[in-house]
């Protein structure tokens, strides 16, 4: 059985070196324990508003969540180094998409160049045993 939870209107969008994330993110969210990201992420300016969609799948007897965010933006956003990414919703609830340990967050950046603009679609795919984490900023 499959269950999905949808963001539709995520209105900022930040980004974090996976580094930087406290260790164990996930195991403290199941346990209960409070996530917070620090030191303050850094805000990525977005076109538009981006979507975010998760969705919890049994595999092998576990359960595992995988999480896709999709926004534009005209920054460059490197992916040489491993990158989390918090979003806000429209009802102003930080997520956390990522963790300091591996598999980290894979990011797809599609160029899309025209005579008015030069905009990067971006979409962030991650999967864990839970992969959109409520945290506070």
């Amino acid at each position: 059985m499959k269950v999905s939870q949808s963001l539709p209107h995520i209105i900022k969008v930040f980004v974090v070196p996976c580094a930087n994330l406290v260790p164990n993110v996930v195991e403290k969210y199941l346990a209960g324990i409070p996530v917070g990201v620090y030191p303050l992420p850094t805000e990525v300016e977005q076109y538009g508003t981006g979507s975010c969609e998760a969705e919890n799948a049994l595999d092998d007897g576990t359960y595992y969540e995988k999480t896709i965010l999709q926004f534009s933006t005209a920054e460059e956003i490197t992916n040489t180094t491993p990158l989390a990414f918090v979003i806000m919703d429209a009802q102003e609830n930080y997520y956390l998409i990522g963790a300091r340990e591996a598999p980290y967050p894979i990011i797809e950046i599609a160029k899309s160049v025209s005579s008015e603009s030069n905009v990067n679609n971006v979409k962030v795919t991650f999967s864990k045993r839970k992969s959109l984490i409520p945290c506070s900023i």
